[in-house]
């Protein structure tokens, strides 16, 4: 048998290190392992001795990661995920499973994917549950700190701590007044309209488009529900999912109609951390999104 050089650590050691990391303070690490800050002060003794490496170093009165603890990370998170996954069963069984799944998402994923998901999850999965986060303000980082387990987002990116898979594809209808039909260019300029406050990038586009003329932006609403609400309220324009606005029930005097400015459809991801991509509830999970 080979012999196995003892290098002075152990699992505890190892979790307190991810966590001193993750914090950069030993009173926050203490906290999440719930442990003291004296005993987190030894265990960052310990490692600092059994590493050669100080590990974090003072700067003003932050505690900040050396080059050497940096690059232990990626590493450190891995091994201690698979030394998780040795402990947690390897098969999912949704039919008896009452696992509670944490998903970032904005109320487009909500009406046109999750919705259908609940329905179904209601008979095949009863004791699942969904715990739905504000994903237009956590956006995909709420995989790496761990807030989140799924994202479903426009993409903005690759992150090499994450995989993505494109789900589908989305094209705008836009919104107005049936006293601007039949609608053209300039009856939509003559609007009033409502955007998305986070859609900068949406309402960038669509101006491009009209030159020198900007539309009149009466208002700007945190979500897609809450801009329809308010363009009916107050007979607004406004460019909506195709999806989410079909099939709603809108009153007698709006109508939904094709753009008149041409507008770039969007995709939704669906994102995951790479540490989570053999959990089977997950897999199991993501699957069922999917497949809607």
């Amino acid at each position: 048998m080979r012999k196995i050089e003892s290098t002075g650590l152990d699992l505890n050691l190892l979790i307190a290190l991810q966590m001193l990391l993750k914090h950069s303070q030993v009173a926050a690490a203490a906290a999440a392992c719930g442990v003291t800050p004296s005993a987190m002060s030894r265990a960052l003794s310990r490692l600092r001795q059994a590493l050669g490496d100080p590990l974090l170093t003072p700067v003003g009165r932050a505690l900040v990661p050396t080059t050497r603890a940096l690059a232990l990370m990626p590493d450190l998170d891995e091994i201690l995920q698979r030394i998780s996954q040795l402990s947690s069963p390897r098969v999912f069984d949704p039919h008896k499973s009452q696992r509670a799944f944490r998903i970032a998402c904005t109320d487009y994923e909500i009406t046109v994917l999750l919705a259908p998901l609940m329905r179904q999850l209601r008979w095949s999965a009863p004791g699942v549950r969904l715990h739905l986060l504000n994903g237009g303000d956590l956006g995909v980082g709420s995989l790496e700190n761990q807030v989140a387990e799924l994202a479903l987002l426009s993409p903005d990116g690759n992150y090499p701590w994450a995989k993505r898979r494109i789900l589908l594809r989305e094209s705008f209808m836009t919104l107005v007044p049936k006293s601007a039909l039949p609608l053209t260019r300039s009856r939509y300029l003559n609007l009033h309209h409502v955007v998305l406050a986070t859609e900068e990038a949406e309402t960038n586009l669509v101006d491009a488009q009209l030159n020198a003329h900007p539309r009149h932006i009466a208002c700007r609403a945190r979500s897609f529900a809450s801009a329809i609400e308010l363009a009916c309220a107050a007979q607004l324009a406004f460019n909506a999912p195709a999806r989410l606005i079909k099939g709603m029930q809108l009153p007698d005097h709006m109508s939904v109609v094709e753009p008149v400015i041409p507008i770039p459809d969007f995709e939704v991801a669906m994102y995951w951390h790479t540490q989570t991509d053999k959990d089977p509830g997950l897999q199991w999970l993501r699957g069922c999104i999917a497949a809607i």
